[in-house]
């Protein structure tokens, strides 16, 4: 409901004045707030109550109406001023209007002409007051608004290279509280968020939330002029100056540690190095992206800088050399072995010299588990399988994870996958032969027996070979050969000579292996590897000279 209109009534004639009084003014919506018999008095009422609306003589002891108008305007009280005014006096009144008077009324009037003009006046006086709250309104909404519009200007200029003379008008407009040049971006995560917030509700996390963005601004703010953002419902990105400390992986460990101390959470953070120029910072956000990712090598809780990371060029092609015994072990329902496999290659793999980049490093473990959840799907009934896989999926969905965490969950599957496997697919015949099978596997660069394989799993040789035959469909030597050969691939592929690749699949002979690798593949293994390795210049092997 709106307030009614404050009204004021300054006249010396003392029936005029009642006359106004008389009138029902609140059945129009107006309120009347004073009257006074001269100019003088008058500009004091209307300074104290503040009318909306004057209606005046204009010739009055003291002070006329004329100068009273005058006053008012000087002093930009903003009220509709109604003059009343006899005929001798109508370009007098005139003249008021011209100084900003609403109206005039010429002596004598009645009662209706005298609230036609008051009620226009009432109108635009609604109207105007309309304007001004939504004005104010706006203006309200703008300053609710700023740190959402920084947020989103901030979110835009590391991402899109922005010249300076391009920025500037929205940066002094959003009040950005940093120093045109100098920048380090940090970048930081909130380590296992999504498993620690999946029982809250969205008020728990978004107070959550701000708490570790409050921690992370109060401990940047005494070393340098900072802004922090949220980049994701698990990041925060901060945008800091230069600072004394010249070094701001050592202003990150602060936030790790202020974090920590506290709340209940812990953050790892990216730091980029320092750019010079606002169109500079969507390199100082990649290199601070990167620096995040390296926290797959870590447990959290740390800061880690651009300069902190290995020098890279091109990424050394890495197999996964017993992902195919790992994928039989699930065939078998071997569970532990399938997690020893998957240790052995996690051991490869961070055995290396240097790290390989994480997001290389991840492409592989990603590789291996789409072979294994397609294995699981092929072995197992879907209904008992897809709980399994959905739970892994869904955690490998969470960002952040560090690769511990991942081969832990990664075994988890194997483990539980191969068990549903064995109580469900397998008869006894099989699982005595895909055991041997994994003794086979496991002996490709040397001299395997039929009488050794069978040996392994306590059969006599003519059965195991019938039974070897039954389910897999070839001889125990096919089934040999076809795996020496499959391994000699990836060896040749990997770039190793074929004298050397011979050897390693339990060929001592390289004509012999050569003629075995043609008869499989349909060319020989120079053949072969110069699909891969077209300038390659090694000698034809002894078969094609």
């Amino acid at each position: 409901m709106q307030d009614p209109i404050r009204l004021c009534v300054i006249d010396d004639i003392r029936s005029v004045v009642e006359g106004l009084t008389a009138i029902s003014w609140t059945d129009y919506g107006i309120s009347l707030r004073g009257t006074s018999s001269n100019g003088s008095d008058g500009l004091e009422l209307v300074a104290r109550v503040k009318p909306d609306l004057v209606i005046t003589d204009i010739r009055m002891p003291k002070m006329d109406g004329l100068t009273m108008l005058r006053h008012l305007l000087e002093t930009n009280h903003h009220c509709k001023v109604i003059l009343i005014s006899g005929y001798a006096d109508f370009e007098y009144a005139q003249q008021a209007v011209h100084l900003g008077a609403y109206e005039f009324v010429v002596k004598p009037f009645t009662e209706e002409e005298l609230l036609g003009v008051v009620l226009r006046a009432k109108a635009q006086i609604l109207e105007e007051r309309s304007k001004l709250q939504n004005h104010h309104l706006m203006e309200t909404k703008l300053r609710e608004s700023m740190p959402v519009l920084r947020q989103e200007y901030l979110s835009m200029l590391v991402h899109h290279r922005t010249p300076w003379e391009h920025a500037s008008e929205r940066w002094d407009f959003l009040g950005i509280d940093l120093e045109r040049q100098g920048f380090t971006v940090m970048l930081i995560e909130i380590d296992r968020f999504r498993e620690q917030v999946a029982e809250l509700s969205i008020r728990e996390i978004e107070l959550i939330r701000f708490s570790l963005q409050n921690i992370v601004e109060e401990t940047i703010r005494p070393y340098s002029k900072c802004v922090v953002i949220r980049a994701k419902n698990n990041r925060f990105l901060a945008l800091l100056n230069e600072s004394d400390i010249g070094d701001a992986t050592l202003i990150a460990e602060s936030c790790c540690r202020n974090i920590e101390k506290y709340t209940k959470y812990t953050v790892s953070i990216g730091v980029s190095g320092t750019v010079g120029q606002i169109h500079q910072l969507p390199d100082a956000y990649r290199e601070a992206e990167r620096a995040l990712a390296y926290h797959i090598f870590s447990e959290g809780n740390a800061a880690i800088g651009i300069g902190d990371l290995p020098e890279t060029g091109s990424q050394s092609p890495l197999s996964l050399e017993r992902k195919d015994e790992l994928l039989l072990a699930l065939r078998t329902g071997n569970g532990d072995r399938a997690v020893e496999l998957l240790g052995s290659i996690s051991s490869q793999l961070q055995g290396l010299p240097s790290p390989p980049h994480p997001d290389y490093l991840l492409s592989l473990y990603d590789e291996l588990a789409a072979s294994v959840i397609r294995a699981l799907y092929e072995l197992a009934p879907f209904a008992e399988i897809q709980p399994l896989i959905a739970r892994y999926q869904s955690m490998r969905g969470t960002t952040g994870m560090p690769l511990s965490r991942l081969e832990q969950q990664l075994s988890q599957l194997c483990r539980e996958g191969a068990c549903v496997v064995g109580s469900n697919t397998l008869s006894e015949s099989q699982k005595i032969i895909y055991r041997s099978l994994e003794f086979i596997q496991s002996r490709l660069g040397e001299e395997v027996t039929l009488i050794e394989c069978a040996a392994h799993v306590h059969l006599s040789v003519s059965y195991y070979s019938s039974l070897f035959k039954k389910v897999t469909g070839m001889t125990v030597t096919q089934y040999v050969n076809q795996e020496r050969i499959r391994l000699a691939k990836t060896l040749l592929v990997e770039g190793r000579s074929v004298q050397e690749v011979s050897v390693a699949v339990g060929y001592e002979e390289r004509r012999y292996f050569s003629e075995m690798f043609k008869r499989i593949t349909g060319m020989t293994p120079t053949e072969f590897r110069s699909d891969y390795y077209p300038d390659s210049t090694e000698e034809a092997e002894s078969t094609k000279s």
